[in-house]
């Protein structure tokens, strides 16, 4: 395994989302300061503008760990310019024909159905074999370029197309053809090869015609070596892996349709550091696999494209102890600047068993476990980031979960942001003075949570951002809340509003912070659709809370010690609104509850 050398990227960055009003919790931690000079106060407000949230959205990460980065340390792949482009006129043709082929030109030669290709040059296939097998042998330097032109190859008992020695193999599917490869369902008891085309060197595959690939044995497309695929209209239908690159596996473009019983693109190579690694930067990607949709034994890479991935029979299948179902898995690092990724998965929706960073892109995930889970850390630089259905939505476990900017939407039937730990007991709970943290440094971020909305095995920072909590309703589990940790909670900045039961796991911002925040506690549950606004000196901000809710911590930026500032009840509020959170409008009809100055980093108050 490598070493990669991003610590920096994931340690300590903060990101504080989303912004402002009535998301449940109530200050119950010991660290929670209460002040009983705190009173009700009835009468109608006057109309009320809220504050712009947009200036606490940004990050703080200039320089986030990028594909580009993590390439430095990975094999390049052996594309070259030239390699889709030939001269057809000299190319020799291979004509074939049922179970013969007939060819003119030098470099092959035909013996019943098997056609063999034996030195460098341009190869130009057209017409049937309806038993037989094209065979690359071609042990000198230099370039091999199958053009596909309209051909279809079937074996009953071995791969279609068979590369056994050449120093490069591209398979260039003609403009305007389709070519057909299909392979047997037994293969010889002594074959190495198990895959429809198969390459014990390196392959590319490029133009604009298409090509497709029906594996009846193990693989559809397989390289022993690395597998780059540029161009093409490709169709890969196969019981095991659909795309196999050993050392790598490169996509740059192209329409890709892969229906796969194990995983649908892989790269296997696990004895050295440099290699095992997928690179997708560019193309328009489908992929089912009853096993990993897109995996790699090192590192898993997304530059562009649009990828629709479906893993283990989707979010509604309960994932499997024994097969691994992920959307996107990465063995050493994942890395996402850029895209569309749509994935429903019954494993994590994106994993990585080290390091995972998103910079850019936007990504919508459906899972049955995490939608995105990282080993050690985790680290979102912006980007769109939205999980439908999970149990946890963002998950860390033995490193630094930060989020410095982007916009994040969470459903989690568990916890929506996780920091989980080694954990130290049975419980997978770490001890106090836990060194990892869960760090918020910028952008937008909702999270709708059936149990803690953010929980930290850790500690927490909050630095900016906007983020908005709805975490578990009065009644259904007490033990947890809107906000969990173990070390401590610093906030310096950003916007927060956290909504939640009320109960002994309520806990707020620690002593240790330098901006102000009110824990409010209701006497009974509010209902979903309440509005309330927090109104200060030199800023104010409403939420509407999606569930019902009896706890609400509230912190912003323009609050300080010393000022006086009103809480509000009902009225209607004009404005955009995210997940229930107002950036900017005014509140009319709304009603005064509490007025307090605040004398303290932490108020708590009971209505």
């Amino acid at each position: 395994m490598k070493s990669p050398q991003y610590k920096s990227i994931s340690a300590k960055f903060l990101s504080t989302i989303l912004t402002l009003l009535m998301v449940l919790m109530a200050g119950c931690s010991e660290e929670e300061v209460t002040d009983p000079t705190f009173v009700a106060s009835g009468g109608d407000a006057d109309a009320i503008t809220l504050t712009s949230l947009s200036s606490e959205i940004g990050g703080v990460n200039d320089t986030p760990f990028t594909v580009e980065d993590a390439l430095v340390q990975n094999d390049a792949d052996h594309e070259a310019a030239g390699d889709y482009t030939y001269d057809g006129a000299a190319a020799t043709t291979i004509l074939l024909e049922g179970t013969s082929a007939t060819i003119d030109g030098s470099g092959a030669t035909a013996s019943g159905g098997t056609v063999t290709i034996s030195e460098p040059g341009t190869y130009a296939l057209t017409g049937v074999l309806t038993e037989g097998q094209v065979v690359v042998n071609s042990p000198d330097d230099g370039v091999v370029k199958l053009v596909l032109s309209g051909m279809s190859i079937t074996n009953s008992s071995d791969s279609g197309i068979l590369v056994e020695e050449a120093d490069k193999t591209v398979l260039i599917l003609a403009d305007s053809t389709t070519n057909t490869v299909t392979d047997g369902a037994t293969y010889p008891a002594s074959a190495e090869q198990n895959a429809a085309v198969w390459s014990d060197d390196d392959l590319s595959i490029g133009g604009s015609g298409t090509l497709v690939v029906t594996a009846r044995f193990e693989d559809g497309i397989t390289s022993k070596d690395g597998l780059v695929v540029s161009d093409g209209i490709i169709t890969v239908t196969a019981p095991d892996e659909g795309f196999r690159g050993k050392d790598y596996l490169v996509i740059g473009g192209g329409i890709l349709d892969v229906t796969a019983g194990g995983d649908g693109l892989k790269s296997d190579e696990d004895e050295d550091a440099a290699r095992g690694y997928v690179l997708v930067e560019g193309g328009s990607i489908t992929v089912t696999a009853a096993g990993d949709a897109v995996t790699a034994e090192t590192d898993a890479l997304f530059s562009d494209g649009t990828l629709f991935v479906q893993s283990g029979g989707g979010a509604g299948v309960s994932p499997s102890d024994d097969v691994s179902a992920k959307g996107l898995k990465a063995g050493v690092l994942l890395v996402v600047d850029g895209g569309t990724i749509n994935i429903d998965a019954s494993d994590d929706g994106i994993h990585s068993n080290d390091t995972a960073v998103i910079n850019a892109g936007t990504i919508e995930i459906a899972t049955g476990d995490d939608g995105v889970h990282a080993e050690m850390a985790l680290t979102v630089n912006g980007g769109a980031v939205t999980v439908t259905e999970s149990y946890e939505g963002l998950e860390s476990v033995t490193g630094d979960l930060v989020i410095n900017g982007g916009t994040i939407d969470i459903t989690a039937s568990d916890d929506g942001i996780n920091l989980s730990g080694d954990g130290d007991d049975a419980n997978g709970v770490e001890s106090p003075g836990d060194p990892y943290d869960m760090v918020f440094n910028g952008g937008y971020i909702t999270v709708r949570a059936g149990n803690d909305g953010i929980d930290s095995n850790g500690s927490i920072v909050m630095t900016g951002g906007c983020l908005a909590i709805d975490g578990p309703v009065p009644g259904t589990r007490p033990e947890q809340g809107a906000i969990d940790y173990n070390g401590s909670f610093e906030i310096t900045g950003g916007v927060l509003a956290a909504a939640g039961a009320s109960g002994h796991m309520a806990q707020t911002p620690g002593s240790n912070s330098t901006q102000p925040y009110i824990a409010i506690s209701f006497s009974s549950s509010q209902s979903a659709g309440s509005l309330v606004t927090l109104m200060g000196e030199d800023g104010a901000m409403a939420f509407e809370a999606g569930k019902s809710f009896q706890s609400l911590i509230v912190s912003a930026p323009w609050l300080s010690v010393g000022e006086t500032v009103s809480l509000c009840w009902g009225g209607t509020v004009s404005g955009s609104a995210t997940d229930g959170l107002f950036d900017g409008g005014t509140v009319s009809g709304s009603t005064y509850f509490a007025t307090k100055t605040l004398s303290s980093i932490g108020t708590s108050v009971s209505p």
